[in-house]
């Protein structure tokens, strides 16, 4: 509950108190709760208790503690989200503006811009821990015979991608991870 009352009181309410807003948390904080019990409960329907995996691929946190076992088995071998340094990551499909990142594809290479195609759990073979790799694939370089305007300031760090995703897959580390990366598509004007 202190987790829950620390999430809460970080929420932003434009100073507004006592409306929906706290009706809508509870109310719905509540139908998860009532739902994840049912799901455990042996009378729930066998259609029902087929999505709990996804249930709990979808509401389970990210960065649950080692020790806690139960959760790790039931994720499987994808996620479809992890939180790290306080950056919400997430496959592209699973949530657009989360996937897109800066990255290194490897220590030697610079940083380039990319998009999640999904996270991957790696147990260790004791099976006790839990790694998280992203597959990543990165942004094309902007056609040479578009202008950038960013290249006549070097010190502003900003640059410009195609939309275009190469098909190449980089598999990385969490810590490759430098931020996130804002992402618009200026050919629809």
């Amino acid at each position: 509950f202190k987790q829950l009352i620390g999430a809460l009181q970080k929420i932003n309410t434009n100073d507004h108190i006592g409306g929906e807003m706290e009706s809508t948390i509870v109310r719905t904080v509540a139908q998860t709760a009532n739902l994840h019990c049912w799901l455990r409960c042996q009378d729930c329907p066998k259609a029902i208790h087929q999505l709990k995996v996804l249930f709990d691929k979808c509401f389970v946190p990210a960065n649950v503690p080692s020790s806690s076992d139960e959760f790790v088995e039931q994720k499987g071998p994808h996620r479809a989200y992890v939180k790290y340094n306080g950056i919400n990551l997430s496959p592209s499909d699973t949530h657009a503006g989360n996937a897109n990142i800066i990255y290194c594809p490897s220590a030697s290479e610079p940083p380039v811009a990319g998009q999640v195609q999904h996270i991957e759990n790696i147990h260790t073979p004791d099976g006790k821990n839990t790694d998280v790799c992203l597959h990543v694939r990165h942004y094309n370089p902007i056609l040479k015979a578009l202008y950038d305007p960013f290249l006549w300031y070097p010190h502003l760090l900003v640059k410009l991608y195609s939309t275009s995703l190469n098909a190449q897959i980089d598999v990385i580390d969490l810590d490759n991870v430098i931020a996130h990366a804002a992402c618009y598509d200026y050919s629809h004007g």
